[in-house]
């Protein structure tokens, strides 16, 4: 009687043993899995912001918002981002990257995890070639304010509405 209840003990521990290896194989997959979720969604993040820019753009004969790198510069008198196109996207949420967290996250001071190429500011844009006029290089409009993604890289929004996550910095022949 003893030997059986020891056996099925012994049975226990195995199975809570090979449990807590597959476990351990499994983890780090799903957080890999995690991982790609939260640079995808950011992927998606800053496609919308593109689409509120060009309208903005679009609302404003062609020129490109004139504002500053993250948040507001009251001394400069230059909105953010965020403060310019933010009412027209509704959902505060989009300016915020999933992989933006911890004690350093950049959303909860500034308001945004993006930052916009203020090179860029109050330039035109031209619709049909989504180019800016006047320019020989091409940049990216806005990008990951910091390295959210580890591995990933950073997410980076081009005029032309291309999200890539490879900065690209090409000079154009006009």
């Amino acid at each position: 009687m003893v030997f059986s209840k020891l056996f099925t003990l012994i049975e226990l521990l195995v199975v809570i043993g090979i449990i807590a290896i597959l476990s351990a194989l499994l983890l780090p997959a799903a957080n890999a899995a995690r991982k790609r979720a939260r640079a995808t969604q950011c992927l998606g993040n800053v496609r919308q912001i593109g689409t509120a820019i060009i309208v903005y753009a679009d609302d404003h004969g062609g020129r490109l918002p004139l504002c500053s790198r993250l948040a507001p510069e009251p001394l400069l008198n230059a909105p953010s981002l965020r403060q310019l196109i933010g009412p027209s996207l509704g959902v505060p949420e989009i300016f915020h990257c999933p992989g933006d967290t911890g004690d350093d996250a950049l959303f909860p001071d500034v308001g945004t995890s993006y930052e916009w190429n203020t090179f860029l500011s109050g330039k035109i844009i031209d619709k049909a070639t989504m180019k800016v006029i006047g320019m020989t290089l091409e940049a990216p409009m806005l990008g990951d304010a910091e390295k959210f993604h580890g591995t990933h890289g950073r997410n980076y929004l081009y005029t032309d509405g291309r999200v890539t996550q490879s900065l690209e910095i090409l000079i154009r022949d006009d």
